[in-house]
Formats: structure tokens, C-alpha cells, sequence
């Protein structure tokens, strides 16, 4: 052997070694791909499922919070602002008086306003109920709906499928 076909067969040594590695690496990622679809979708889905079910909690934390920085703001705004207006009319000499009756359609505005509010929520959590049981509904024609479909597939396959 000549010095050249050494070194080409020294480096053809080389090459089979790292396309061997390659091949071996193309084999390993080979077995990888090669597991089940199905077995491969639930393990993504329940990795999914899984971090949505903890930041849900997080979410409705962070909407009542938000809620009652909300309603806290609302209510030092209006207090705060009567409080001023208050405070000009008496240093003013502003008569503040009202008649009875314009006392009296404010404080039938208020239970008006009550009532709608009340009738609101209970809109709301009636919509929240119904959404809640046609949800279990879906969920359980879906349970029953893949029982079938399982039932036919396995009649077909039983018919099908030589006995042996």
C-alpha cells in the first residue's frame, strides 16, 4: 500500500465509523418516531391537559382579584368624590336639602337597580348550570358513542377475521 491508499483507507475507516454512528444515531431516532401515534397523542394531550388544569386556578384567582381591586376603586372614587362635593357645598353654604320625594325615587332607583342585578346573576348562574350538565351530557354521549363505535368496529373485525 502506497501512503495515499493508507491515509484514504485510514479516513475510509474514519467515514464507515462515523456513518456508522450516524446510522446508528438514524436508528435510535428511528425507534423514537416508531412509537404508537396513539400512545405518542395521549402522552402530548395529557401534558397539555395537565398545565391547563393548573393555571386555570390561577386565572380565576387573578379575576377576583382584579374583582375586588375593581370594586374597591369604584367605591373610594364615589366616596372620595362625594366626600369633596360635600365639603364645597357646606364651606360654600350650597343648601343640600332634597324633597322627600326625590329622596324617596332615589331610594326606589336603588332597589331598582338591586333587583336587575339580582336578576342578572341569577340569569348568569342559571346559563353556568345548564352549560355545566350539557357539558356532562357531551361528555357522556361521547363515552357512549366510542362504546358503540367500539362494539361495530369489533363486529366487523369478528366477521371479517378468519377464525382459526
Amino acid at each position: 500500500m502506497n501512503g495515499n491508499e493508507h491515509q484514504h483507507q485510514k479516513h475510509g475507516r474514519n467515514n464507515q465509523t462515523i456513518q456508522k454512528t450516524k446510522g446508528e444515531r438514524k436508528m435510535s431516532k428511528q425507534n423514537e418516531n416508531t412509537k404508537d401515534i396513539f400512545a405518542t397523542y395521549k402522552q402530548c394531550f395529557d401534558k397539555v391537559h395537565g398545565n391547563v388544569e393548573k393555571t386555570i386556578p390561577q386565572y380565576l384567582q387573578s379575576y377576583t382579584n382584579l374583582q375586588q381591586e375593581f370594586l374597591s376603586a369604584w367605591s373610594n372614587f364615589v366616596n372620595s368624590t362625594l366626600s369633596i362635593q360635600q365639603n364645597i357645598c357646606n364651606k360654600t353654604g350650597v343648601n343640600t336639602a332634597i324633597p322627600e320625594a326625590t329622596i324617596k325615587a332615589l331610594h326606589n332607583a336603588t332597589d331598582e337597580i338591586i333587583k336587575v342585578y339580582d336578576v342578572q346573576n341569577k340569569v348568569v348562574q342559571t346559563a353556568l348550570d345548564a352549560s355545566r350538565q350539557n357539558l356532562r351530557t357531551v361528555n357522556q354521549n361521547a363515552i357512549e358513542f366510542a362504546e358503540l363505535n367500539q362494539n361495530i368496529i369489533n363486529s366487523w373485525i369478528s366477521t371479517w377475521k378468519p377464525n382459526n
